[in-house]
């Protein structure tokens, strides 16, 4: 609440009315809602600052000239970013009727964090409370109305936008970092635990790429002599380290295109099949990263101890098909005898070819 100590001249209510009545329009109007004076009036009283209909009119008006400013300025070159690009409509209501930016480029943006799952719960909230502040609360109700995004588990990893900014750092910087890399175990599949016994993994960064809503490190490990990709949401603890990455004849070199591709492609059909596939135990990351662990899941654990299956419904395909064909002996196709007869036809069909 303002205090209302006046002393001669305006009160400090008075001083900040201009403000509060701006403020008010923002949030409560857009181009499809408007307001009334007594609205802004009984608003003003929240703050203990009485008003009437004609000095709130005044500030509208005042605001509408500023606003009305930077049109009439062409004599004088103004930046961009100085721009205030809001326009005011005052007529039996008053609207803010446009914005520096639209609420459907806003409403993108919130559907590329809620789609993001390199974006953890409380990170997603946070940046939603931040677009929110853009909004009138009517468009705020609508960004609500979640589009449904399916196959897309969030991290659990708090730490990655601090992570990305380490990796920046470094990458400007020219310097290697450490990380402690993370897994799935069979006795840990809801959190991951720390490969190599806790070891720290040392390598030079290059650059940081998105895919299927992760983000991956590409580096270069310098002990393998070769260019690998890491997730960023199973690096934990990273740390810059003083110095300098080695690698760059490798990256240089690199067809990021192709490398991409090749690492990450894969496509859909849509022809949906419950499937039960076979693994050996240390696959289970690499079908945890596909498939998930949620509980619409069964994971069944051989007694043999070296094997694992898992029961889901897969989009049968020749990339899919592939992707079994490049585990090997680690991975095999159980049921059902449909899918398996077509995966014999797949891997006859390339042998005729040879």
């Amino acid at each position: 609440m303002v205090q209302n100590n006046n002393k001669g001249g305006r009160s400090e209510g008075q001083k900040y009315k201009s403000l509060l009545v701006w403020q008010f329009l923002l949030k409560h109007t857009d181009e499809n809602h408007s307001v009334t004076l007594n609205d802004i009036v009984e608003h003003l009283k929240t703050y203990n600052i009485t008003a009437d209909r004609h000095s709130v009119s005044r500030d509208i008006r005042a605001l509408q000239n500023l606003m009305d400013l930077e049109y009439e300025m062409d004599e004088v070159e103004l930046d961009e970013r100085e721009k205030l690009r809001y326009s005011i409509e005052f007529n039996r209501g008053c609207k803010i009727v446009s914005r520096p930016y639209a609420f459907e480029d806003l409403r993108l943006l919130a559907e590329c964090i809620h789609s993001a799952k390199f974006i953890s719960d409380s990170q997603e909230q946070g940046l939603l409370e931040a677009i929110q502040g853009l909004c009138s609360d009517y468009q705020i109700e609508e960004l609500e109305q979640k589009v449904y995004v399916f196959g897309r588990p969030k991290t659990r990893n708090r730490s990655i936008m601090y992570s990305m900014a380490t990796i920046r750092n470094a990458i400007n910087d020219n310097q290697k970092i450490s990380f402690t890399y993370l897994k799935y175990t069979k006795d840990s599949m809801t959190e991951q635990v720390a490969r190599k016994q806790g070891k720290p993994y040392i390598v030079s960064p290059f650059n940081l790429i998105i895919n299927d809503g992760n983000y991956y490190l590409l580096a270069y490990d310098t002990p393998k002599e070769r260019i690998t990709t890491y997730r960023l949401d199973r690096m934990r603890d990273v740390e810059l380290l003083a110095m300098e990455r080695d690698g760059h004849t490798a990256y240089n070199s690199l067809n990021l295109d192709t490398y991409l591709r090749r690492v990450f492609s894969m496509y859909s059909t849509g022809n949906l099949k419950q499937v039960t596939l076979r693994f050996t135990n240390d696959m289970l990351d690499t079908v945890i990263d596909r498939f998930g662990s949620g509980n619409d899941l069964i994971y069944i654990f051989d007694p043999d101890k070296r094997h694992f299956s898992i029961e889901v419904e897969i989009d049968i395909s020749d990339q899919f098909f592939a992707w079994i064909c490049g585990l090997r002996k680690k991975a095999k196709i159980v049921s059902p005898p449909e899918v398996v007869e077509s995966f014999k036809k797949f891997l006859a069909d390339i042998a005729d070819r040879y």
